[in-house]
């Protein structure tokens, strides 16, 4: 499919979805792995597709994807790599979804994609309220990304109330419902 980059991944073909080579149906351990994408080809994808690409604070798009990838629990690692493709490429879900990204993460990607006429704080609030695995895959990836924007000595005028955001899916995460309001 034009506009992704596989790195000739042997098992990224067709619509099968694709499984990290630790997956063992015998290890509870490693169940979080069944059904996941390897997070080695998100990487090549990612990193393809957001070549040349800056964020608002000048940093390449690749190496804030690289933070966030690092900040994530394996089960989340692919969809940190992915986090950003929706909104500033051309590549689509349903592209990936044939190749094999998995109905969850497809789900958790598109609560971490903001539509284009969508406010930032419903946006924040739809992956705060989110449910299933999805969601807390969503969370997971969100606390990276938003931490790693706060993390800049900087925040750019016009950039969205990233700390907002972060008690926001913070509280989700603790069990605690959200009822701030952006600001």
């Amino acid at each position: 499919m034009p506009g992704i980059e596989t790195g000739g991944h042997p098992g990224w073909s067709g619509a099968r979805p694709l499984v990290h080579e630790d997956a063992s149906s015998d290890d509870p351990e490693k169940q979080l792995w069944k059904d996941v994408v390897d997070p080695t080809v998100a990487r090549r994808i990612a990193c393809r597709n957001h070549r040349g690409q800056r964020t608002r604070f000048g940093d390449a798009v690749s190496e804030h994807i690289r933070r966030v990838a690092a900040a994530v629990p394996p089960e989340a690692k692919a969809i940190a790599w992915l986090h950003d493709l929706l909104e500033l490429t051309t590549v689509g879900g349903a592209e990936l979804r044939a190749r094999g990204l998995t109905t969850v993460e497809a789900s958790a990607l598109a609560l971490l994609t903001r539509r284009r006429d969508e406010p930032y704080d419903a946006y924040v609030l739809r992956i705060a309220h989110a449910t299933g695995r999805s969601g807390s895959i969503a969370r997971l990836v969100k606390l990276a990304d938003l931490d790693d924007h706060l993390a800049h000595a900087q925040i750019p005028r016009g950039a969205p109330p990233y700390a907002w955001a972060r008690r926001c899916v913070l509280e989700r995460m603790n069990g605690t419902p959200s009822t701030t309001v952006a600001g």
